[in-house]
């Protein structure tokens, strides 16, 4: 396909579009991820081991259930928007004669990211269906329901590597690449989308002060940590395979913009362990010593503000990678300056 000649300043709009609907829709899909991930994983087991608290599980649900609906079908639209950005983009054509001339289509169906698009915009739709259907399913146990839920959204966020440089590859690489942009993708569904269900769940626990409150709190704060643990630790493993084949060297984390920009991005994701770390080391456990009767312990609330710090410092990496993901790779930028 011919790509036209379009001018700086159009194309400096046009990029600056793309990274924000990048962003929008990084953020939404991960919290879709993330809702489906805690209640299978978080949820599920904390109510169903005590059915004593219906207001607080009434209440979360009736939350969570909002944001979910309302996240995928933003993450749905800023899909479409970035399909329409994108080809406006390589065709060199404005955004609204992609849509009138076909252009959108020729990328959706003859373009590896159309067809990865196409994908993803299918597995939304099942999503869709299967979400309500699947809790409607009596007969099939809760604990495959939750699977097969998550295992849709896992899908939906994952194939998203396909939109980032792991894709532009070739052979064996180009599939290793792939596959640790994946694992990183669903790793951050699981800590990172999580962390917003975690808060929700623990203000409702405190708020409703039914009597197993706090056993219930300690339970969810805890399998999360655990479930932390285990999503920081494929992030840093897939997150290093990824540097590996884009970074080039350590003098690129300082001489090119992305490794600056990656830099940046692995900062404050040190700082956000570190919050996760004093949430577990420190603020779980004095909450699991509270007195379930003393409504003033302020111990619940700061776990709470804590998480959302966590979440806040992960919005700010997302940022960042809506910027890194049109961005030229650093080894790209190292072999042209030599």
């Amino acid at each position: 396909m011919p790509v036209r000649a379009i001018s700086l300043d159009a194309e400096s709009i046009l990029s600056n579009l793309l990274i924000a609907v990048r962003d929008i829709h990084f953020a939404s899909s991960v919290i879709v991820a993330g809702i489906v991930f805690f209640d299978w994983l978080i949820v599920a087991p904390v109510f169903g081991a005590d059915l004593r608290l219906p207001a607080t599980f009434s209440a979360f649900t009736e939350t969570s259930q909002r944001i979910l609906w309302l996240s995928l079908g933003v993450s749905i639209v800023s899909a479409l928007a970035w399909l329409c950005l994108l080809s406006s983009r390589i065709a060199g054509k404005p955004f609204e004669q992609v849509i009138a001339d076909g252009t959108i289509w020729i990328v959706l169906s003859r373009t590896q990211f159309g067809i990865a698009w196409a994908a993803r915009i299918l597995v939304a739709a099942l999503l869709a269906i299967c979400l309500p259907s699947l809790q409607k399913l009596k007969a099939l146990p809760a604990d495959w329901r939750g699977f097969l839920s998550a295992l849709l959204a896992g899908f939906y966020l994952g194939l998203m590597a396909f939109a980032g440089h792991g894709e532009e590859g070739l052979g064996f690489e180009r599939n290793v690449h792939l596959a640790a942009d994946f694992l990183h993708l669903v790793a951050v569904g699981l800590w990172l989308g999580g962390l917003l269900p975690l808060a929700i769940l623990l203000t409702y626990l405190r708020r409703c002060g039914e009597e197993p409150w706090l056993s219930a709190a300690c339970n969810a704060g805890s399998r999360f940590s655990t479930l932390g643990i285990l999503a920081v630790s494929i992030l840093l493993i897939s997150g290093t395979i990824n540097a590996s084949f884009l970074v080039g060297g350590i003098q690129s984390l300082v001489d090119t913009r992305y490794g600056r920009l990656l830099l940046l991005k692995l900062a404050l994701f040190a700082v956000m362990v570190s919050a996760a770390a004093i949430n577990r080391q420190y603020l779980l456990p004095r909450l699991c010593k509270a007195d379930a009767t003393d409504r003033s312990d302020p111990t619940a609330q700061r776990l709470v503000r804590s998480t959302l710090v966590e979440l806040t410092l992960g919005l700010a990496i997302i940022l960042i990678v809506g910027v890194l993901g049109i961005t030229a790779p650093a080894v790209d930028m190292a072999s042209h300056a030599h």
